[in-house]
């Protein structure tokens, strides 16, 4: 089968590799769509720290936002078949630690994660393999594009969870990216009262208000403490959502957020931190958290689109054939201005 490889930095192809075979409880499941994400690009660029320090090993097969078909089932799965829809958690526990023998694979003492991180191979291939205790079957009213859209929103749904904001209170989220805007989305779903959005792109920030921010800031025209201040009767926020990746994003939330409030990372930054107002977050009482992703939660997602009307389409704005999929991941940094989510459609 084909799938698309990183061999160390700069060097990806496409090549021919075993398809996999499904063991007891596994599933062997064909690939329909497969999303392509900044951390691709950065596993591709090699200077992601995750690289530097180790965690990432190179060849790589990357891909971790993805929906597909199943396609065969191991002899001891048990809820699943050939034919269901499905998606997955974005790691896979080890079986064997002390806490996955409990049942508690969120847990997990050596999670691979899919595509990245002591990696898993990852979507960008014709085939993948899970084990069912981490595949998520989807009704008939989400489609398979919109499918490979779930894994993004979970890691905006934790953010969200860890970010302890309620629906009384407020909350800016910086950055447009799909993360971002993912979490402008979940957060109008949840029934949060006042949600914000900060960005640098118009485009982006035009789909922001589709999804429900009540106000967008374009932080390269308006200073982003006035725009807060104006729309918090100046309080502050409750809590920030930092999604940009953005060291001096990082710096520059902690003035705007109110007392006692929270500002939760969801972006990686790649360097340390420098010129942080620690003494401002320590008077402040400002909690800071950072956030990954976590298992389970796709289940959560699934539900907010099939049964509350959560609607995360508006984020695809260039769809990619397969075998277009090489180039358009090395290109992908190009198209900035107009790109959320650049969606490959896997099958020919």
């Amino acid at each position: 089968m084909r799938a698309i490889v990183v061999k160390g930095p700069g060097d990806i192809g496409m090549i021919d590799v075993e398809k996999p075979k499904a063991g007891p409880g596994d599933i062997l499941i064909k690939v329909s769509y497969s999303g392509i994400c900044g951390t691709d690009h950065a596993i591709l660029d090699g200077n992601i720290s995750f690289v530097k320090d180790g965690l990432i090993r190179y060849p790589v097969r990357i891909g971790h936002e993805w929906s597909g078909i199943i396609e065969e089932t191991g002899e001891a799965v048990k809820d699943l078949k050939k034919g269901d829809r499905v998606v997955a958690d974005n790691a896979v526990s080890c079986e064997k630690c002390e806490a996955c023998i409990k049942g508690d694979f969120k847990k997990c003492k050596d999670l691979r994660s899919v595509g990245t991180v002591n990696c898993w191979d990852g979507s960008f291939a014709e085939y993948m393999l899970m084990p069912e205790r981490h595949v998520y079957k989807l009704p008939d009213n989400i489609s398979l594009e919109e499918a490979a859209l779930i894994e993004p929103a979970t890691i905006a749904l934790y953010g969200l969870k860890k970010s302890g904001v309620d629906k009384d209170g407020s909350l800016l989220v910086i950055g447009t990216g799909p993360i971002g805007l993912a979490a402008v989305a979940l957060a109008k779903n949840m029934g949060i009262s006042k949600v914000l959005l900060s960005g640098r792109k118009q485009f982006k920030m035009d789909i922001g208000k589709k999804l429900g921010a009540d106000a967008v800031v374009n932080i390269t025209k308006e200073d982003l403490s006035e725009f807060v201040k104006k729309n918090t009767a100046h309080i502050g926020v409750d809590a920030v959502l930092e999604t940009s990746g953005n060291i001096e994003a990082v710096n520059s939330a902690v003035g705007i957020i109110r007392p006692k409030g929270s500002m939760t990372l969801v972006g990686f930054y790649e360097r340390t931190l420098d010129g942080f107002p620690i003494d401002q977050m320590v008077l402040n009482e400002i909690q800071l958290r950072g956030s990954t992703c976590e298992l389970g939660l796709c289940a959560d997602i699934i539900e907010k689109m099939s049964l509350q009307g959560l609607d995360l389409k508006p984020l695809i704005t260039h769809r990619i054939a397969f075998k277009d999929a090489v180039e358009a991941i090395k290109t992908a940094t190009y198209k900035n201005d107009t790109k959320i989510k650049m969606m490959v459609k896997m099958g020919d």
